[in-house]
């Protein structure tokens, strides 16, 4: 795949989407976690960022892939797992850059993949997206735009939104940012806990840290090479393919600056920021 250039791009972040990362009363990780998607979120805006394109794994579908095209999302969100704590009910209102999500679109349907154009009143919005978004934007400066991560599609397919991205925004002349929200060890805690009872297997963060570790050196290949057995061992959050989502633009080839990482209810979640 060739690489895009880059004067379009002002960076991009993997993030957790947790609701944990909202609570008014957080455990010491879950605040060290909010604390640096915000910082993330800083860097984005510092290095030009017009619109944050957005991949987060709980929006997930089954038939190609779904692009938000509705102007205006805003509602409440009731999580359908955290809903009786203090963070599961989240109130949220965005914006699209419609230009930008329809041009998206096209060009995934360039790629010979199915981009199913999404928008209407009330729609879902996952738990992932309004977290990032409320963290990486609170002042919701930034309109954004969303793809559906496919529980079926190959890392091919997922790099290719990716790339399609990048080409959208060279099309239209757009500075964006990409997001990919996505936890990484999957070991979720199968029971209520008190935030400071959060707690990572040791397994699991072993895996997370070498990730991590070559990320930071700049070693995505080998993490894409890794990834299939680090979803077998630690249960990535979907196989780690919102990373693919990253990869496709060409332009997370170097260097990352691992913010932050600790557990989400006894999940691996990170915050890792490439600079443009």
């Amino acid at each position: 795949m060739g690489k895009v250039t880059n004067d379009r791009f002002a960076g991009a972040v993997l993030i957790p989407g947790m609701p944990q990362l909202l609570a008014a009363e957080p455990a010491p990780a879950w605040a060290g976690l909010a604390t640096e998607t915000r910082n993330a979120g800083e860097l984005l805006r510092a290095a030009g960022a017009e619109t944050l394109v957005v991949l987060s794994t709980q929006w997930f579908t089954v038939l190609g892939h779904q692009v938000q095209t509705d102007r205006r999302l805003h509602g409440t969100r009731v999580d359908e797992n955290w809903y009786d704590f203090d963070y599961g009910t989240m109130e949220y209102d965005f914006h699209t850059d419609v230009d930008l999500a329809e041009q998206w679109s096209t060009e995934i349907e360039k790629a010979g993949l199915e981009a199913r154009r999404t928008g209407y009143e009330h729609f879902p919005i996952d738990t992932g997206m309004i977290v990032a978004t409320r963290l990486l934007d609170p002042g919701r400066t930034l309109p954004v735009v969303q793809v559906s991560c496919n529980l079926y599609a190959g890392v091919e397919a997922i790099s290719e939104l990716g790339r399609a991205a990048m080409a959208a925004a060279s099309a239209i002349g757009r500075r964006v940012a990409l997001v990919a929200v996505s936890g990484l060890s999957s070991g979720l805690i199968q029971r209520w806990i008190r935030p400071e009872e959060d707690h990572l297997e040791s397994a699991a963060e072993q895996w997370d840290r070498r990730v991590l570790g070559l990320l930071a050196e700049g070693r995505l290949d080998e993490v894409m090479e890794l990834r299939e057995q680090y979803a077998r061992e630690a249960q990535a959050d979907s196989q780690l393919r919102a990373l693919a989502f990253l990869e496709g633009t060409g332009l997370v080839d170097r260097p990352a600056d691992v913010l932050a990482y600790g557990p989400l209810w006894g999940t691996g979640a990170a915050v890792v920021h490439w600079a443009p």
